[in-house]
């Protein structure tokens, strides 16, 4: 790495982070090595994040608010002295157009990881690329089953983008349920991107969970009349999340999770219909509201962001616990009780901050208090030009019944014990079989799509028995079969599962929105 390069353009080494040697090599990191944090900050020369620096002062517009929106912790007792409100929280981000809205995202997000040791999502939207700055850090989570199909969005003159070239690492889930699950598995003090299933499988068993009054929400996939908004998935992840994920982890440490959600005004808008025609929005909007405290109680942190307070709902807003605004050297902040957020009427603010200070400036605040704080231009690193990655699905599945290569997927055999259970890989179907695959049985882990023309792994087959594994290649073709292979702990090789060649689904591909 040359260091005569400024620090925004020099390659990073990500592997070798504490997060990097988990995530890449499955292995211990050396005792040395930083965290992702740490790396982040280094190579975007982020200043450390002091809470002490905040402790109230006469005559300075500083309290504690901005380091209890940031860190979280267990018990006041046990962090800094300006953290008074332990656990998690709700925060909605007002950020004006040009205020430096992704920058400050990513700082927030840098410091949590740092402070907190916790996991940080952040929604993927088709439109935009605006997490690419942490690309060297991000752990890519898209949903199985579905074309993804990457263009950059500026004149550069090399191959379309491909998301395992993106960043450090892509992994795929099937369900709300199965993502919760591998993202409380993942490493702790992590970047996760995770874009929205277009077949919310698991979604209407999430929100269900919900003790809730209202009509329980539908969702319909993409390959169906009238489908729902792409956007709607984030409410089944976060019931996910609230009522299935473990509160303590393995290591005895609070399990703690901040989603960083972007344009959240689409998820909630004010104008929430609801019913069928408006695609259940506003029930949806009702249950969030009615599972904040539980969010809370299960560590599962929110930031929404947008450019108005008008465009969120505040059914689901005055259950939140902290304000931010962002200054565009432009609008100012409010200064009486009539224009502050609901929620937050009560506060004494009477002085503009704002409306004479450049990009870079914010306040925080919550009923009773507020202070202003500083972030940095971050810009972006070198080679990374504006991208997007289009999520397509099935408009449609039917099966020809041609033999001209392609998969029998009617005829699948996989390898079973005296009692015909799965012993290895196990069939999974959803959305009427425009999903099909094979999973590996638990604690293995990995997904084969056989929804295709032949099978195709979709992560790297992890075996679910101790010295055994998967070969390299697991997949070997024949005249008549695709097999999928397995090398037990004495070495030998058996079929794990079989499909006779001949065709398989095919379909017409219908773009999934944000």
């Amino acid at each position: 790495m040359s260091q005569n390069l400024p620090k925004s353009e020099q390659d990073g080494f990500t592997e070798k982070t504490i997060q990097g040697a988990q995530i890449i090599h499955g292995a211990d990191p050396h005792g040395k090595w930083p965290t992702d944090a740490e790396e982040i900050r280094n190579r975007f020369d982020i200043p450390a994040f002091d809470p002490e620096a905040f402790y109230p002062r006469e005559g300075a517009a500083l309290s504690g608010v901005y380091p209890d929106f940031l860190v979280h912790i267990e018990n006041s007792a046990d962090g800094p002295s300006t953290v008074n409100s332990p656990g998690a929280s709700l925060t909605m981000v007002e950020a004006p157009k040009g205020s430096g809205k992704s920058t400050a995202a990513d700082q927030f997000a840098t410091y949590q990881m740092e402070h907190n040791d916790e996991r940080i999502v952040r929604n993927g939207r088709q439109k935009s690329s605006d997490w690419r700055r942490l690309a060297d850090w991000t752990t890519l989570w898209l949903p199985s089953g579905v074309e993804v199909d990457g263009r950059w969005m500026e004149t550069v003159d090399r191959d379309d983008p491909d998301p395992d070239e993106l960043c450090r690492d892509v992994r795929y889930y099937s369900d709300v349920h199965e993502l919760v699950a591998r993202l409380q598995d993942h490493p702790k003090g992590t970047y996760n991107v995770v874009f929205p299933d277009p077949y919310f499988r698991g979604c209407v068993e999430a929100l269900s969970t919900a003790d809730a009054t209202v009509q329980q929400p539908e969702f319909i996939p993409k390959n169906e009349p009238n489908p729902t908004p792409a956007s709607h998935w984030w409410f089944g992840f976060l019931a996910a999340r609230t009522f299935d994920g473990v509160r303590v982890d393995g290591d005895g440490e609070r399990n703690w999770m901040t989603a960083h959600i972007d344009e959240f005004g689409m998820l909630a808008p004010e104008s929430a219909p609801g019913g069928e025609s408006g695609h259940w929005t506003h029930q949806c909007v009702q249950i969030m509201a009615d599972i904040a405290k539980e969010m809370r109680s299960a560590g599962l942190s929110l930031v929404g962001y947008g450019h108005h307070e008008e465009d969120v709902h505040n059914h689901w807003l005055k259950e939140f616990d902290f304000w931010v605004e962002l200054s565009n050297h432009d609008r100012g902040n409010r200064t009486t009780k009539a224009e502050a957020p609901k929620p937050f009427r009560d506060i004494e603010q009477d002085q503009d901050l704002l409306s004479k200070r450049p990009k870079g400036f914010g306040l925080c605040y919550t009923a009773n208090r507020f202070s202003e704080f500083q972030f940095s231009d971050l810009g972006y690193p070198h080679d990374t030009p504006e991208f997007q990655l289009r999520l397509g699905i099935p408009e449609a599945v039917d099966v020809p019944t041609s033999d001209d290569g392609g998969m029998i997927v009617e005829d699948l055999q996989v390898a079973t014990d005296d009692e015909g259970q799965p012993t290895i890989l196990k069939e999974y179907r959803a959305a009427d079989g425009a999903v099909h695959e094979l999973r590996v049985l638990a604690p293995g882990r990995g997904i084969v799509d056989i929804s295709g023309e032949k099978p195709e792994p979709l992560e790297v087959l992890s075996s679910p028995y101790p010295d055994a594994e998967f070969p390299e290649n697991p997949i070997t073709t024949t005249q008549t079969h695709y097999d999928i292979m397995f090398r037990t702990d004495t070495n030998a090789e058996i079929v794990a599962a079989r499909i006779p060649r001949r065709t398989g689904p095919g379909a017409a591909e219908v773009e999934a929105d944000d």
